[in-house]
């Protein structure tokens, strides 16, 4: 990954700890994941996810710029405060964002796909979010890229490895994509740092943010989705109403995945419901 600033300190309103184990108890209120059928995805997890430091410091730094750019700091102020030479990628951005975030906004670059095999929306999701950096893949390149199965795309392989993470700064030119672990029953802190970290990327940065969802029966689902268990990945490339809206697209649109006709293009949720959703795997932004 790309390292950037270092030494910033981590601002307290967006303080999301990275769980030990991002599956949290199997009490929590949402119904436990079942398992799902042979050649659909499972966003597998190899060990217990974890960040390496390099991974930790990178968080630090970039959640010090996202609250940076939601106070309209100026670029000396952040120089002055972080003590940091050249700046690069988002902490750039957000040095020399001065005016309020807009209350919405969308990247239009990004584009959605709808994934050719079932287990595909990882590679479906990484051919999406590149788009933002002018790149275009296949999602076969995609799934060589994210190591993808026919038990679909890891969220986590051990080690410190989150593939999603590594394929998309494949793209990124100097942007750092940061994994966030979260935890089965992610919390309002949880939330409030997920809507800053969607509001910089894509108002200020110009990236999309890729979603590893856990829908159960019984709880919350993405737009269209059946009442079951699934396994998914969403390319997250917008925001409304403040960051209280979500924009999200689906690679199940389109496809031929046997429930597939209800689910839209691009879909607006609550944000406090995707995040939900994210629970017990995470995102990358």
């Amino acid at each position: 990954m790309h390292l950037a600033v270092a030494g910033a300190a981590l601002p307290a309103l967006l303080l999301a700890a990275q769980p030990a184990w991002a599956g949290g108890s199997t009490a929590a209120p949402r119904n436990a994941a079942g398992p799902v059928a042979s050649g659909e995805e499972q966003s597998p997890v190899v060990g217990t996810p974890t960040l390496t430091a390099a991974q930790r410091t990178s968080a630090a730094a970039k959640d010090a710029a996202v609250a940076r750019v939601l106070r309209g700091d100026q670029q000396r102020t952040f120089r002055a405060a972080t003590g940091a030479g050249p700046l690069r990628g988002s902490m750039r951005a957000a040095a020399s964002a001065a005016d309020p975030l807009p209350t919405h906004r969308s990247i239009k670059a990004i584009t959605q796909q709808a994934q050719v095999r079932s287990y595909w929306c990882g590679p479906a999701t990484l051919a999406m979010l590149v788009q933002a950096d002018d790149a275009s893949i296949s999602q076969t390149t995609a799934a060589k890229r994210l190591h993808t199965t026919s038990n679909g795309t890891n969220w986590y392989s051990g080690a410190g490895s989150y593939p999603m993470e590594a394929a998309l700064e494949r793209y990124s030119g100097d942007f750092d994509y940061t994994p966030q672990n979260l935890p089965y029953t992610p919390s309002k802190a949880d939330t409030a740092a997920f809507k800053g970290r969607l509001m910089t990327d894509v108002a200020v940065d110009r990236h999309g943010i890729a979603g590893n969802a856990v829908e159960v029966r019984n709880g919350p689902h993405l737009d269209g989705h059946p009442n079951r268990t699934i396994y998914h990945w969403v390319a997250v490339r917008g925001y409304d109403d403040d960051g209280d809206t979500t924009r999200y697209a689906d690679s199940v649109s389109g496809s031929n995945i046997s429930w597939s006709a209800p689910v839209a293009r691009y879909n607006e949720i609550d944000t406090d419901k995707i995040v939900t959703i994210f629970g017990a795997r995470g995102y990358v932004w």
